[in-house]
């Protein structure tokens, strides 16, 4: 079957590669032209998503016809949902997709003639998001003033009384804000629709760092694959536990679902010099490196009742793991970080691109790696400074774009250490 993670994972890469490559690369041409394919069959998808998916309100098209996030799975053709409700880790990375490829070709003159299409429904498919894919605590208030927004598992589940560190992407928050401040004079309901917004964006980048703030263990910096939030209440699991699932991974485990959270935080430090992110990151990246060095045995313990065997082999665990090491960590040697930044980018540079899932992550963890990832956050930022509102869907323009009321973006972080892998292949996994 299709699912809409993996399709987010592509149409993820697509962007960043679009917004990453110089406009003169040979290869530009085609990653836009492949982007916008990847789009179509995103915009497919959505538009066949026509069971229950627990969202009662449409926002996509020109006519608001269609949901915006859609089922987690169809069949291999794409016309038959096989599981129902949307899937927050797969919209996310889908929409900001959409969002890089947007701002990669504003400037263009003229602009594709689709791209009113794709900066419409990549507006609406944020505004979608927030609605559908998160949900207010009923009486704790963010630092705002706002009620704490958690992010929920699916349209159809999770929130406060069950959730996944992994799928908390704090950066991608502060881009779904930003993109609407710039753009609502074009495609919000109203032209104060995103400033409307951005507090209750804050409230879910406040709220996401408050819950991985909760789930990391102190000493090891691992998170478990699932989580019940300590403000929430028990009716799945005791609060303050990984006492819930799904997916068929162990609750307690720092396994297939976890490994995840270390890239979805360290593109908030890389992309936004997010002080939260750092911190989050530092205690992972001390235990990383020590496994390396040493017999890559990462720490059970706390609530962390096991780690994923032989993860240094596996592109869903050593891939997102590695970016817990690009952000500089104080207080650990920058040479013995570099050291288990190459160390793990000789094994996964081995690795096959041949599944969705670790084949995915091995891609994903290449461009982060190599800093196409962490080029696009100066597009990102560019939000804050500049707005372009684009022509109606369909039509190119290149008139060019006015200013923009959004605040200034955080200064970019320090310069990350730099993968420089041998080019000898990596020893075979063991038996």
């Amino acid at each position: 079957g299709v699912v809409s993670e993996g399709q987010g994972y592509g149409l993820f890469l697509a962007g960043t590669l679009a917004a990453a490559l110089p406009a003169e690369h040979a290869a530009r041409v085609t990653v836009v032209a492949e982007a916008y394919e990847l789009f179509r069959g995103w915009r497919l998808m959505c538009e066949r998503t026509v069971s229950d998916s627990c969202q009662e309100s449409h926002f996509c098209g020109e006519d608001e016809s269609h949901e915006c996030l859609p089922s987690w799975k169809f069949d291999d053709v794409v016309t038959q949902e096989v599981g129902t409700g949307s899937a927050p880790d797969g919209d996310e990375d889908a929409i900001l997709g959409m969002l890089l490829l947007v701002l990669a070709t504003q400037s263009e003159a003229p602009r594709p003639p689709w791209w009113g299409e794709v900066a419409q429904w990549a507006y609406q498919s944020c505004r979608a998001f927030l609605q559908h894919l998160s949900v207010d605590h009923p009486t704790l208030l963010s630092s705002n003033g706002r009620p704490l927004r958690m992010l929920k598992l699916g349209s159809c589940w999770g929130g406060w009384d069950c959730n996944n560190p992994s799928y908390h992407a704090p950066g991608h928050y502060r881009a779904f804000r930003d993109y609407m401040l710039s753009f609502a004079a074009s495609y919000g309901a109203t032209a104060s629709e995103g400033a409307d917004l951005a507090p209750v964006w804050d409230s879910l980048v406040e709220t996401s760092h408050a819950l991985l703030r909760e789930a990391q263990c102190d000493a090891s910096g691992l998170v478990p694959n699932w989580w019940v939030p300590a403000d929430g209440n028990d009716d799945v699991g005791a609060p303050g536990t990984p006492g819930c699932g799904g997916s068929g991974t162990e609750p307690a485990e720092f396994g297939a679902e976890a490994s995840r959270t270390a890239w979805r935080v360290g593109v908030d430090a890389l992309w936004y010099g997010s002080a939260e992110a750092a911190s989050f990151l530092r205690p992972m990246a001390a235990e990383v490196e020590e496994a390396v060095r040493t017999d890559y045995q990462l720490s059970s313990g706390c609530w962390i009742s096991s780690v994923l065997s032989d993860w240094q082999w596996i592109g869903f665990m050593a891939g997102p793991v590695t970016t817990s090491l690009l952000v500089p960590a104080g207080g650990l040697d920058p040479s013995l970080q570099q050291a288990a930044l190459d160390d793990l980018g000789v094994k996964i540079q081995g690795m096959p691109v041949n599944d969705y899932y670790s084949g995915s992550w091995v891609a994903i963890a290449t461009a982060t790696m190599c800093g196409e990832v962490a080029a696009t956050g100066a597009v990102l930022r560019s939000l804050g400074e500049v707005a372009a509102p684009g022509p109606p869907p369909g039509e190119g323009d290149a008139s060019p774009p006015p200013a923009s009321s959004s605040p200034p973006p955080s200064p970019a972080p320090s310069p990350s250490p730099s993968l420089s892998p041998s080019p000898s292949p990596p020893p075979p996994p063991p038996p």
